[in-house]
C-alpha cells in the first residue's frame, strides 16, 4: 500500500486561497480517535475532530483541533470555533511535517490526499489551503513598507486577539494599521504595543494621534517575545517551534539580498516546518523548510480597484541552507532566482486566553503615553554573577544570583523612589530569603531605558527542592503608573542533584559497564525500580530507553560521531 511521495517537498509549494482564519488558546483535547486507513476513504470524513489515521499500526497522519471555551474565533466559518494542527511523516523519509493554523476544510484536503497516495497510488499533492495571509496592494496604497503590519495582523488574528477586539480579519486589521500609520519600517512588537494600548516604537513609523488601544489593560511586552536568530539559529529555532506548536503566532525577520547586495528587510509569517527526525531539535540538521505567507506574495493581482481580500491566501515552502560566516550563524532561503532572504529574528505573540497577565487595579492609569511604565524585565537568575541568561535547574552547591532590571517601556519619564524586595519562597510557601532596596532619592528612568542593580547572590544553602523567586517594585503605588502588574515579576526555579547523560550506573563515570547495565534492563534482567537507570540511559534524550540509546553509547566508546551530548551534566527531574 505504502508508496513513495512523488516530488518529495516540490508538491507541497502549490498552496493557496481561502478565507482567513482565526485562533484561539491551546487546548489539547483529552481523547483521539485512531482509524485504520482500510476503513478510510477520501469521501468519508472522521466521527471526532482529533483523530489519528494508521497503516498496520503506523501513523500516517495526526489531526488535532485546538479550542477553547470562551473565546470566539475571527472566522467565516464559525462553526470550527478554533484551529486544527496536522502532523505527518512523508512516507519512506525521516521527514516530519508540522502545519498549524488550518481550518476543518485545510485538514480535510490533507487527509484526503495521504489516503489518495496510499490507497490509489496517486501523487500527495496539497492545493487550495486558506491560511491567515494579510496581503498588500500592487498600486502601493500606503502599504508598501508595512509588511510588518500585515505579519503583526496575521498574528493577532490567528492568535485570537484581533476577534477579542472587533476584528473579523486579518485584511481588516491590516487596513486599521494602513489608515493610521505612515508608510515606513517597523516591527511586530512596536505594531501589538500599538493594537494593545496606542504606543507605538520612537522611530519609524507612527501612527494617528489616539489610535490603537483596543485592548489597554495589556502590554505588549507580556504579549510578544523576541529571538535573535542572527547567531546559533538551530538552538534558537528550537525554541520557537515549540512556540509554534503551542499556539503561538511567529513572525520571522528576513534580510534580503540580490546580486549588489542587501536589498532590504522584510517580515513574514511562519506557520510550519519540515524536519529531519534523524537529528536533534537543537542541530542545525533537523530544520529542511519552512512554510510561510507573506503580504508580498499576491500582491500583484491586487492592483486596479481590487480588495485586497480577494487575493488568494498563498503559502508557500522554502527550503533551508545554512549559513556560518563571520558574525552569522543561521539559514537563508531562495526567494526568487534573484533574491535570498536570510533570517535575522523571530517574534512570537501568546494565544489569548484570560490567563495572560494584564492590569486589574483601579488605580492604574493605562495610559503609557502620558504616565511612566516600569517594567521588571528582564529579571535574571544565573550562576555566574556575569551572565544575563536566566536559569531554572541549580545544583545543590551552586552560588545563585539575581538581578532585577527596570525598563520603562511608556513613552513618559518615570521619576519617583526606588523601592525593590526580592523573596524567595520553597514550595510550601515558606519565606527562606529576603532582601530589601531603597532610594530615598528621586531617580529619572526615561522611555526605552532602564535601571539595573548589580548581580547578588541569594545567601541561603537550599537544599534539593522547588522554589520561586520573586522581585517586587512600587508596590504601594507611591509613584503613579501607567501599569502596576508588571512591577512584579516571579521566576520558578529547582534545586537539583545532577547526573551524566549516559551513565546508567551512576557510578560518575561514563564506560563500557553502562552498555550492559542498560541492555540488562531493557532484557528485563534487572529492574529499573526508581527510572534512574532509563533517564540516565536515554543518550538521545527522547524520553525513553530503547536499543538505539546502547547502539549510540557503543558508537561513543569506538570514537565514533556521535550526535548526542554524552557524558554532559543533566539534571534530575
Amino acid at each position: 500500500m505504502k508508496k513513495l511521495i512523488a516530488a518529495l517537498l516540490s508538491v507541497l509549494l502549490i498552496l493557496s486561497v481561502m478565507t482567513s482564519t482565526a485562533v484561539v488558546a491551546q487546548e489539547v483535547p483529552g481523547a483521539e480517535q485512531v482509524i485504520d486507513i482500510d476503513a478510510l476513504d477520501a469521501d468519508t470524513a472522521p466521527d471526532t475532530e482529533s483523530y489519528t489515521i494508521v497503516d498496520d499500526g503506523e501513523a500516517l497522519l495526526e489531526v488535532v483541533h485546538v479550542k477553547e471555551s470562551g473565546v470566539t474565533a475571527a472566522l467565516n466559518d464559525s462553526a470550527t470555533n478554533g484551529y486544527y494542527t496536522a502532523d505527518f511523516m512523508l512516507p519512506e523519509t525521516s521527514y516530519h511535517v508540522y502545519l498549524t493554523g488550518l481550518t476543518q476544510n485545510n485538514v480535510d484536503e490533507i487527509r484526503q490526499a495521504i489516503i489518495e497516495s496510499y490507497s490509489e497510488g496517486a501523487d500527495f499533492e496539497l492545493k487550495n489551503l486558506g491560511f491567515v495571509d494579510a496581503e498588500k496592494t500592487w498600486d502601493n496604497d500606503g502599504d508598501e513598507n508595512m509588511c510588518w503590519a500585515a505579519s503583526t495582523s496575521n498574528l493577532l488574528t490567528y492568535t485570537g486577539w484581533a476577534a477579542q477586539a472587533g476584528f473579523d480579519s486579518a485584511d481588516d486589521l491590516f487596513e486599521a494599521f494602513i489608515s493610521n500609520f505612515d508608510d515606513a519600517g517597523s516591527n511586530v512588537e512596536y505594531a501589538t504595543g500599538w493594537f494593545l494600548n496606542g504606543v507605538a516604537a520612537p522611530q519609524g513609523a507612527q501612527p494617528t494621534a489616539g489610535s490603537g488601544g483596543y485592548l489597554p489593560q495589556y502590554t505588549f511586552s507580556d504579549v510578544t517575545e523576541k529571538f535573535d536568530l542572527s547567531q546559533n539559529c538551530a538552538t534558537q529555532l528550537a525554541a520557537v517551534y515549540d512556540r509554534l506548536q503551542n499556539g503561538y503566532g511567529v513572525s520571522l525577520s528576513v534580510n534580503i539580498y540580490n546580486d549588489a547586495g542587501l536589498e532590504g528587510s522584510h517580515a513574514i509569517t511562519l506557520w510550519g516546518f519540515v524536519t529531519d527526525t534523524r537529528y536533534p531539535k537543537t542541530s542545525e540538521k533537523f530544520y529542511k523548510s519552512l512554510l510561510t505567507t507573506d503580504s508580498d506574495s499576491d500582491k500583484f493581482f491586487v492592483r486596479d480597484g481590487m480588495d485586497r481580500r480577494e487575493a488568494d491566501d498563498v503559502m508557500s515552502l522554502y527550503a533551508l541552507e545554512p549559513v556560518e560566516q563571520e558574525g552569522v550563524d543561521t539559514y537563508q532561503f531562495h526567494i526568487s532566482d534573484q533574491q535570498i532572504a536570510r533570517i535575522t529574528e523571530a517574534t512570537t505573540v501568546v494565544p489569548f486566553s484570560e490567563n495572560v497577565p494584564h492590569e486589574t487595579s483601579d488605580e492604574a492609569k493605562m495610559d503609557p503615553k502620558n504616565y511612566p511604565d516600569i517594567v521588571l524585565d528582564p529579571f535574571a537568575l544565573t550562576n555566574d554573577a556575569d551572565s544575563e541568561d536566566t536559569l531554572t535547574v541549580f545544583a545543590p552547591d551552586t552560588t545563585i544570583y539575581y538581578q532585577p532590571y527596570m525598563m520603562n517601556f511608556a513613552n513618559a519619564d518615570y521619576v519617583g523612589k526606588l523601592a525593590l524586595q526580592v523573596m524567595v519562597k520553597d514550595s510550601q510557601g515558606n519565606t527562606v530569603f529576603s532582601k530589601n532596596y531603597f532610594y530615598n532619592q528621586n531617580v529619572t528612568i526615561s522611555p526605552s531605558h532602564g535601571m539595573a542593580f548589580g548581580a547578588e547572590s541569594i545567601d541561603a544553602a537550599l537544599p534539593v527542592g522547588d522554589y520561586t523567586i520573586t522581585a517586587s517594585f512600587n508596590m504601594d503605588h507611591a509613584t503613579e503608573e501607567a501599569y502596576y502588574y508588571n512591577n512584579t515579576r516571579s521566576i520558578a526555579f529547582k534545586v537539583r542533584e545532577q547526573y551524566l547523560l549516559g551513565d546508567a550506573d551512576g557510578d560518575g563515570e561514563v564506560a563500557t559497564l553502562d552498555a550492559t547495565r542498560m541492555q540488562r534492563v531493557l532484557a528485563r534482567l534487572d529492574k529499573d525500580e526508581d527510572g534512574k537507570i532509563s533517564l540516565r540511559g536515554d543518550v538521545n534524550e527522547n524520553g525513553t530507553l530503547d536499543l538505539m540509546d546502547v547502539t549510540f553509547l557503543q558508537r561513543y566508546f569506538a570514537r565514533m560521531t556521535v550526535l548526542y551530548p554524552i557524558g554532559e551534566s543533566r539534571f534530575y527531574d
